[in-house]
Parts: C-alpha cells; sequence; structure tokens
C-alpha cells in the first residue's frame, strides 16, 4: 500500500483594527451577475458540492452560518467555469495477454470536527462537482479556519506472466490517470513508484485531480479548549453574509471563501508547487497582472499572496485585498477579485473572466466601498 496525505491545512488569521468604510446597498450573486454581464450565459457547470456529515457540534445547526457558507460556494463555483468528468470507479485494471495489473484507489480527508483521518475505500464523483467536508473544532491563537485538500491511498496488485507486466501496468496507469485527473491538466497529487511481479518491474505515475477537500472553522473564540455556547460564537463571529456593517466581528463570509480555495488547491497541490519559486509566482496570468514580474507576490509561507496586496473585485472593479492574503481586518468582508482568480488560472482552472486580460468590470451594478488597510499579519 502506498499512500500520501497532505501536510497541515492552510489558516487564515483575524487581525484588528478600525473600518473605516463597510458600507454595502446591495450586492448582487456572483452568477447573476456573471449572467447579466455577459460572462456567463447559464448557471456555473463546476459546482462545490459541502458535506456536512462530518458536523458533529452542530456548527451548521446556525442557519445564518450554513447560508454564509453556501454563498461562499455558490460564488467560487461561479467563478470558476472548469468542467470535470465523472469518476465512476476507484478500481482501474491494465491487460497485455493473459496478464493484469490493478491500481485499486482509497481517498481520505480530515474529520473537520475530531482531526481524525477518514478514508473512503469505495468512491465515485459526479461530473463537475467537487465535494469540500465541513465542520468546526477549537482552534488556538488568532486562526479563524483551515482549509486543505484530499489525500490519496493505493493498492497494486497484479496477476500473470513477467514477460507482460511492464504492458499491463503502462494500460492501468494511462486508464487512472485519464479518470482520476478528470480530464484537467491539474495535479492535486502524484505517487511515483516500482511494482514487480516475478522477475519484472514496471515503473508507473499516477497523478489525481480535484477530487474532494476539507475546511473547519473555529468555535473557541477565548482559546479554553471548548466549545463555544451560541452568545459567544454570535460575538466572535459575523455570520449573516447579507450585513453591511458588523463591527470589530470575524466575518464569515470571507473566511469560508478563502478556506474553499485552499481546499482547491491553493497552498495545497502539486499544481500550485509547480508555479512557484520560493515566494516568486511563476504563472503567467499573475504575473501579467502584477504587471510583469512575479518575485515577492507570495507571503512568506508560500501558501498565500503577500500580506495587504491590493487587486481589483471581479464583480465591481474596486480596489480590495485579495481573499488570498494570510489575514482579514475584523469589521471587514473580501470578495474574489481579479488576482485570486489569476492564481487559480495558472494552477490549471478556467475561470471567468480570464484574469490576465479581464482585470477589472466596471459595471456599477452595485458593491462596497473599500478602504484597504495596511497592518501586521495577526
Amino acid at each position: 500500500m502506498r499512500s500520501i496525505i497532505f501536510g497541515s491545512s492552510r489558516e487564515f488569521s483575524s487581525a484588528s483594527g478600525l473600518n473605516f468604510a463597510n458600507k454595502v446597498i446591495m450586492r448582487i450573486p456572483l452568477y447573476l451577475f456573471l449572467i447579466t454581464s455577459g460572462w456567463m450565459q447559464s448557471a456555473p457547470a463546476f459546482s462545490i458540492a459541502l458535506n456536512y456529515s462530518n458536523d458533529s457540534s452542530n456548527f451548521f445547526g446556525n442557519a445564518t452560518a450554513k447560508a454564509a457558507l453556501e454563498q461562499a460556494a455558490a460564488d467560487l463555483s461561479a467563478a470558476i467555469t472548469s468542467t470535470l468528468n465523472p469518476i465512476t470507479t476507484d478500481v482501474y485494471t491494465g491487460t497485455s495477454g493473459s496478464t493484469t495489473a490493478t491500481f485499486n484507489w482509497s481517498l481520505t480527508y480530515t474529520n473537520p470536527t475530531t482531526d481524525s483521518t477518514v478514508t473512503l475505500n469505495t468512491f465515485t464523483a459526479a461530473a463537475n462537482t467537487f465535494t469540500i467536508y465541513v465542520g468546526a473544532r477549537p482552534i488556538a491563537g488568532t486562526t479563524l479556519g483551515q482549509g486543505g485538500i484530499g489525500g490519496i491511498d493505493l493498492g497494486i496488485s497484479g496477476s500473470g506472466q513477467s514477460s507482460q507486466w511492464i504492458a499491463a501496468v503502462a494500460a492501468a496507469e494511462a486508464s487512472s490517470n485519464t479518470s482520476m485527473r478528470r480530464g484537467t491538466n491539474m495535479t492535486f497529487s502524484s505517487l511515483a513508484g516500482d511494482a514487480t511481479l516475478g522477475m519484472a518491474t514496471a515503473n508507473y505515475l499516477l497523478k489525481t485531480g480535484p477530487i474532494l477537500g476539507n475546511l473547519w472553522f473555529d468555535n473557541d473564540s477565548d482559546n479554553d479548549t471548548n466549545i463555544d455556547n451560541a452568545m459567544m460564537l454570535d460575538g466572535y463571529w459575523n455570520f449573516d453574509h447579507t450585513l453591511a456593517s458588523f463591527g470589530t466581528k470575524n466575518d464569515f463570509y470571507s473566511v469560508a471563501l478563502h478556506e474553499m480555495i485552499h481546499s482547491l488547491g491553493f497552498g495545497e497541490s502539486e499544481s500550485w508547487t509547480d508555479n512557484h519559486s520560493n515566494t516568486t509566482w511563476l504563472g503567467t496570468n499573475a504575473v501579467v497582472l502584477n504587471g510583469g514580474s512575479g518575485s515577492g507576490l507570495l507571503d512568506s509561507d508560500q501558501a498565500h499572496i503577500v500580506s495587504s496586496y491590493s487587486s481589483t473585485r471581479i464583480d465591481n472593479g474596486m480596489a480590495q485585498e485579495t481573499v488570498m492574503d494570510p489575514a482579514l481586518l475584523q469589521g471587514s468582508r473580501k470578495y474574489l477579485t481579479s488576482m485570486d482568480l489569476a492564481m487559480l488560472q495558472d494552477m490549471g482552472y478556467q475561470v471567468v473572466p480570464e484574469a490576465s486580460t479581464n482585470s477589472m468590470i466596471l459595471l456599477g451594478l452595485g458593491g462596497m466601498a473599500w478602504l484597504i488597510h495596511r497592518r501586521k499579519r495577526a
């Protein structure tokens, strides 16, 4: 059995400060905005499916929190136009003559409430659907949420003649890669190794694309390791994504959007790793959007956009700090920006609009007057 479980999920921290302007008259949901503006002709094909089955603390028994989470998922789904092929089986067999080689996949994810590893020994995935397992648990310090991609396990078996083994493995590899990458050129993870039958050893390189992720939110505002009651959580989080002003609370919608993007591989996947060298971003779309250079575009953790980086919101073209910088100012909200999408585009997602060539949409359909706040990372 070969397995890989990815490293620590990425964090989003809070920062205190004065919010000078946070007034919203009306905000059209992003998918309606994109249809109205002509960027999208119908409902988005790409869909984030939220799975609440591990929410044993009943964090999302709060209907307002659930509505904000689902709005963030809908907005992110509307901004991504990638198609994902269905996965109909987790077993891939190659043959050569009388010889067979079989790759048997399992998926893993972190239970968002208990922090234990959950293994899916059998699985399928619907077309154009990416699943995120969600929940809440106490998180130490100022971290508001954590999100990341799932892991993979692999079993290998075979039978037959040594002389046909290499060809059988190659056939199984091709079948697996076609299905598990879901028709994309993205790589969430890969496994390379040797498989032996008798005197023959075959090399393989197996790749997986976007299938599932996980995320969780902090439900322990005072860091005493105990889950807060509803009143304490309401004082800590702004769960209502429709509110124009919410004092110094932490905006739940903004954190949800940030962690979902991590679950899509931002800062986590091989497609992310292939696009940077230390804090220099190498992907063409973000580099063009940044004026031709990717130097210093990433934060020191190499998993976020550099702190306080300003881009343009894709729904109204106004300046805003990116969703994917490492901190959120209390009392403020973030919406998707061109730079957030440019990096997703460099990773292999198709996005709307094309971030590198359409960095501003100025249609005046309502939105937020935003002041960018320079502050230390929490």
